[in-house]
Formats: C-alpha cells, structure tokens, sequence
C-alpha cells in the first residue's frame, strides 16, 4: 500500500508540473487563432484561476503524500483542501463556459439583404 502512495504522490507532482505549461499553452493556441472569436473574459479568467490552483493542489499533495508530516501539519492541509476544491469548481465551471460559448443552431448569425 505504501508503493501505491508513493505512485500516486510522484503522479501529483508531475501533474501539478506539467498542468501549467499545457494550460498556458492551450490559452496561447486559443487566443492566437484567427478565423475564430477569443475566449469569453470569463473563461480566460478560470483557466488563469486554474493555473495557479492545481499546481497548488498538486504539489503540495504529492508532497504530502511522499512525507507524511506535510499532511500532519492544519495549515497545509486546509491549503491542500482548499486547492482541491478550487479546481474542482473550477472544472465544473469552464466546463459550463465552454458548452455555453459553442455557437449552437440558434446561436448563427441571420444573413443580411442587400
């Protein structure tokens, strides 16, 4: 049981790593692509949110579960919870954002007459 934590603390950490620069990358491809719209101010706003709140998360709960004194510790364990929780909302809310900014049937513009 004690590998599987292990595994599981390096795979946080690596996330909490990784996630930023894919993240930034992602919101660079979105913002620089011409023929469509930028991102709603909304959703740059939770993607930035997002950025700076799994890296949190994850490093520090890959910390806490390589030492186990991290988790002892109230303070860093209401930061690790509160995280957590952030990017989950987080989620769950760009989720909603983008379903929201994709144009749907009512959504297309009217031609106009000339």
């Amino acid at each position: 049981m004690d590998i599987l934590i292990k595994i599981g603390a390096i795979l946080l950490l690596l996330a909490g790593a990784i996630y930023p620069m894919a993240a930034i990358l992602g919101l660079m491809q979105r913002m620089n692509r011409k023929p469509g719209p930028l991102p709603a101010p909304a959703q740059v706003m939770v993607r930035m949110l997002l950025i700076a709140s799994v890296p949190l998360a994850g490093i520090l709960g890959g910390f806490a579960g390589l030492n186990p004194s991290v988790w002892e510790s109230g303070v860093l364990r209401a930061v690790i919870v509160t995280g957590v929780a952030v990017s989950v909302i987080g989620f769950v809310v760009l989720a909603f954002l983008v379903r929201a900014d994709k144009p749907g049937v009512d959504d297309t513009p009217a031609p106009t007459e000339q």
